[in-house]
């Protein structure tokens, strides 16, 4: 007797879908209206604004986009979601060429090579390759995958909270420009929609030859972001080691399958 297959577990979204397209919309039209001279006044209001808040709070939502914390956190979707963490590991490679690349290519100086100490920097002073800003890349690469593939638009809205807040998180620390942190949603968001369509289409990267090795490389993240990882910001270390332990004793509970993807 033959085994049913899965039914599809992506939502029925079509690319034409304003959740598909709306943010990158807004975020490349905020690209393009911000001038060099609008750039560098709303950082400086922005981070002065940031100083509200303690810095732990801002080392706190900036870690959330460390590749890192990011591969660890996928644990989460692996026991019943695998597709979207598979999704999210096909959009990595992407994502890092196409960020990295436009800092090699644009080589824009950070906010503090040119506003010195002027400004509020928490964590380490960074001074090269501002453009676009790599933690926001990480944050919207996952942003992207799971406004694709969450069927909740409650869990889809809070997910994309939390993404922004590592965006504006990088203006806060003093690492990023605004236009920076714009130019990693749009570069985040292109990969990650790329790696949508990627796991839907390739039947490898669901089959249980795949799925283990994942699991396993993603477990090895969640350990040495438990006992290893040095993110730079300090007064996120007692954070991060908490989420470690909180995926991990979630991944690691009894009673479930590592299921094939249906493409």
């Amino acid at each position: 007797m033959t085994t049913a297959p899965r039914p599809n577990p992506w939502p029925a979204i079509s690319w034409g879908s304003p959740r598909v397209w709306l943010l990158p919309l807004v975020a490349g039209l905020g690209l393009a209206w911000l001038d060099q001279e609008r750039n560098q006044a709303l950082f400086i209001q922005l981070n002065a604004a940031a100083t509200l808040l303690p810095d732990w709070f801002w080392s706190y939502a900036t870690v959330l986009g460390d590749t890192l914390v990011a591969f660890a956190l996928l644990l989460v979707f692996v026991r019943q979601r695998p597709e979207l963490a598979m999704a999210v590991l096909l959009a990595a490679l992407p994502a890092t060429l196409l960020s990295h690349g436009l800092k090699d290519l644009v080589d824009a100086r950070r906010p503090f090579a040119i506003l010195g100490d002027g400004i509020h920097v928490i964590g380490p002073v960074l001074k090269a390759g501002a453009f676009p800003s790599g933690h926001t890349t990480t944050a919207f690469v996952l942003a992207a995958v799971l406004a694709l593939g969450l069927h909740s638009t409650r869990q889809v809205m809070a997910v994309l909270v939390l993404a922004l807040l590592a965006g504006l998180s990088r203006v806060a620390v003093g690492a990023h420009w605004p236009a920076d942190v714009l130019g990693g949603i749009l570069c985040g968001w292109a990969t990650g929609l790329l790696g949508v369509w990627l796991a839907r289409r390739l039947d490898w990267a669901g089959t249980r030859h795949v799925l283990p090795g994942a699991r396993l490389l993603l477990l090895a993240c969640a350990l040495y972001l438990l006992f290893g990882h040095e993110s730079g910001y300090p007064l996120a270390r007692p954070w991060e080691q908490a989420l470690a332990m909180a995926i991990l004793a979630y991944h690691l509970l009894p009673g479930w399958r590592l299921n094939r993807i249906v493409p």
